[in-house]
Order: C-alpha cells, then structure tokens, then sequence
C-alpha cells in the first residue's frame, strides 16, 4: 500500500511538473499583455514593474487589429464546415458500417488514406480557380470540409459499429425508411462521437492559419492570422502581439474546458471499440 501512494504521488509531481511547461509559456504571454511596450519587450514572467494592468492594450488591439470581422470569419468558415462535416460524414459512416460491400470497404479506405495524405496546396489551388472560388468564403469552408472529413468519418464508423443492429430492423418493421431511421434513431445515439468531432473540427479550422493565408485576401483572414498582420505592424510592441494572441485562443480554450470530457468520451469510442 505505501508503495502504491508513493508512486501515485511521483506521478502527480511529475505530472505538475508538465503541466507547468504548459502554464508558464501562456502566463508569459498573458502577463506580457498587459505591460508597456519597452517592458513587454524583454518577455518576462513577472507583473508589470509599475504595478498597473493595462487592459487597454486589449482595446487597443481589437481597434486597430480588426478583430471583430476577423472573429465572425473564423466563427462562419469554422461553424459552416463543421456542420457540413458532422452532416455528411455521420451518413456516410452509416453506409460503410451497415453495408458490408467492395463500395463500402473502398470508401472506407479512401477516407483512411486521407489522414496519411499530405496537403496538396497547388492542386487545390488550380481546382478552385477552374470553380471560380478563390478568395471566397465557399472555397475556404470546403477546404475546411475535405480535410475534417477522413478524421469524422473514422471516428463515426468506428462507434457506429457499436450500435446494434436490431435498432435498424424493429425501426424498418415499424415501415421506418433509411433516412428517417438513420436521422431520427441512430444519429441521436452518436452524441458522444459528434461532439468530438465537433471539437476537433472546429479547433482544427479556427486555428488553420495556411490554408486562408494561400485561398484568400486579407479580408476573409480568421483571428489567427491577425497575429500574423500585428507582428509585421507591431514588431516593436509585443505587448500588443501578446494580446492578441490571448485574444484568439480565449474562445478555444473555453470550448475545450467546458467539452473535454466529450473529446475522451468521443475517441475512445469511436477509436477503440470500432
């Protein structure tokens, strides 16, 4: 028994010790924030010499930054793709995990193959310019959508499998048909799988700061990329950088504490018992 406590307290040191490789580099960016720009400067860990927060510097940078539009970009191109993802793929899923075909395995497959797949930014270039959607939000959300896809669609055919299939016969007996059975009965059963994908989707489009960068002009940018135009505006004021950067990923940081538990729940499921 005491050697049980004694190694649980060794992985709580060493996991506190971890954790603050995490903490400290937030801390310091946060604290940076709030200093003059010749204080900032140096990237200290400590509070302003002075004394005084200068929560200023957040409405400084939301002012000259144009925060605003570029939060209701993220928040459109993100929250489209995520939807179209969630859609799509959760049928998709159901085709390949109740039909057990060559079309299904194939599709299976392709969708595997796009996890290992790199990006391939020069054909997708040249395919969005034949479709005349460059520098539009449609192209950059179906980006977004093509590259979410293999993930959601992994993760939904694994946890699907789990879903017995006597639900599917009692809801055709009841003259159910397979889309009213797929939207109505199995889908409400994935809650803890979209969530993840939800998730990981979200994050992985708010946070792409390449693909708007290389499809897009400045206008349709999300708040990442805003860091990107304050380092080149404000090289000498990295107060100003710092702020801007708690600023883009404030509203990530309260997704993920508020839904981690459906990330776990989510994985596990679909990656382990499918």
């Amino acid at each position: 028994m005491k050697r049980k406590k004694i190694g649980r307290r060794l992985v709580n040191v060493l996991l506190f010790l971890l954790s603050i490789v995490y903490i400290i580099p937030v801390w310091m960016v946060f604290v940076n924030s709030v200093k003059r720009p010749a204080e900032a400067n140096v990237m200290g860990v400590s509070f302003p010499s002075d004394g005084v927060i200068r929560l200023g510097n957040y409405l400084d940078v939301i002012e000259k930054g144009g925060i605003v539009r570029a939060f209701m970009n993220g928040l459109l191109e993100a929250s489209l793709s995520v939807i179209i993802i969630i859609v799509t793929a959760s049928a998709c899923a159901f085709y390949i995990a109740r039909v057990k075909s060559k079309i299904s395995n194939g599709l299976f497959y392709m969708f595997i193959m796009g996890l290992v797949v790199p990006v391939a930014f020069i054909p997708t270039y040249l395919v969005l310019n034949v479709l005349h959607l460059l520098n539009t939000y449609t192209g950059i959300i179906l980006i977004f959508t093509t590259y979410g896809l293999p993930m959601a669609v992994f993760l939904y055919t694994g946890f699907i499998k789990t879903v017995p299939r006597e639900l599917d016969e009692a809801a055709f007996i009841d003259g159910c048909g397979p889309i009213r059975l797929f939207y109505q009965i199995i889908f409400p059963l994935l809650k803890p799988v979209t969530m993840t994908i939800f998730i990981l989707s979200f994050i992985g489009a708010w946070n792409d700061v390449m693909i708007p960068m290389f499809f897009s002009n400045s206008g349709k940018w999300a708040l990442p990329l805003t860091v990107y135009n304050f380092y080149g505006g404000y090289v000498k004021s990295w107060n100003y950088i710092f702020a801007d950067i708690i600023i883009t990923i404030s509203p990530l940081l309260l997704v993920y504490i508020f839904a981690q538990k459906y990330v776990i729940a989510g994985m596990t499921a679909g990656a382990v018992k499918g």
